[in-house]
């Protein structure tokens, strides 16, 4: 088996764990509060990235100026302080797998705001590829949710969008690092800054977790080994043999997989136009990331 097949096994795997993880975390909600499960759920993931980096010796911060550190402080903030805790909240309010349909956009947003900010505007082809995707929206969400639900996807979008800014810093934070620091550093500082005021707020609101029990502390920390650190480092290192487009393709399979354990564990049924939602939507995003200028995809020379 090659390289690139490996690295596609080792992606998809990654995928289908976080997908079950976040599955359990859905029935986990159900007993613990969601301010409980973010802040306990990032205590662990800072502890574990912290361990590795004190173990590989990659905390070193003598390398790092002001301005990239607070590039680093900024990705901690959005990317887990605010999207991390969003994401849990909307969990607990919304079925599973819209949770997971609507996540899988940041790929579409990040591109609008690449032009606005970034100044890289797409081509015609990738601006087909996001109508398309929205079609699937359309055809996902063929009646709106209402309540808790409407108030949760929208608090959802929300987060999505501070995603798609994150991408927008790591890709600056890429442009003028020139690889003076690891992307394990990024990682652990941004998850560190990202963390501390999660934990204070939840060590401040007095929720009591003793009464937590062992299975729902075990599922909380696997959300955060696996579906946090693992899944940010498995992704990090299929880059390396992976193009961009395709493992950004393969990413948005996790709908499917989470879509399949929601109908195994919580019972959630997948209606026709759902379905057909779900399959539109990779369709665009595929065509959106196909035809990126960083997908490495080049058009055949005329015969």
């Amino acid at each position: 088996m090659n390289s690139h097949n490996k690295a596609v096994l080792m992606l998809l795997g990654t995928l289908a764990a976080v997908s079950l993880v976040t599955v359990l975390a859905k029935n986990t909600l159900k007993s613990v509060d969601f301010l409980s499960f973010v802040w306990l759920q990032m205590a662990f993931a800072s502890s574990f990235m912290l361990i590795i980096g004190l173990t590989n010796k990659q905390l070193g911060i003598k390398n790092i100026d002001l301005k990239v550190m607070s590039i680093i402080f900024a990705i901690g903030i959005l990317n887990f302080a605010i999207v991390r805790g969003i994401f849990i909240y909307a969990l607990d309010l919304l079925p599973a797998t819209t949770h997971a349909y609507v996540i899988n956009f940041v790929g579409i947003v990040t591109m609008f705001l690449s032009t606005l900010i970034l100044r890289e505007p797409p081509n015609l082809i990738q601006i087909l590829g996001a109508v398309l995707a929205l079609i699937g929206v359309r055809l996902y969400f063929w009646e709106l949710p209402d309540g808790a639900e409407l108030r949760a996807l929208l608090w959802l979008m929300g987060a999505v969008i501070c995603l798609a800014l994150t991408n927008i810093l790591m890709r600056y934070l890429h442009t003028i690092n020139r690889n003076k620091i690891s992307n394990h550093q990024i990682s652990t500082l941004s998850i560190l800054f990202g963390s501390i005021p999660l934990i204070l707020l939840g060590i401040a609101s007095g929720n009591d977790i003793e009464e937590i029990k062992a299975y729902d502390w075990l599922i909380i920390a696997l959300n955060a080994i696996v579906a946090i650190c693992i899944g940010m480092i498995v992704f990090n290192h299929v880059l390396k043999t992976l193009k961009a487009f395709e493992a950004s393709i393969l990413a948005s399979s996790g709908v499917i997989f989470t879509g399949i354990f929601s109908a195994l564990l919580l019972e959630e049924v997948i209606s026709a136009n759902e379905a057909t939602g779900i399959v539109i939507m990779i369709a665009g995003i595929f065509i959106v990331q196909k035809f990126s200028k960083s997908s490495g995809w080049k058009k055949s020379p005329a015969k």
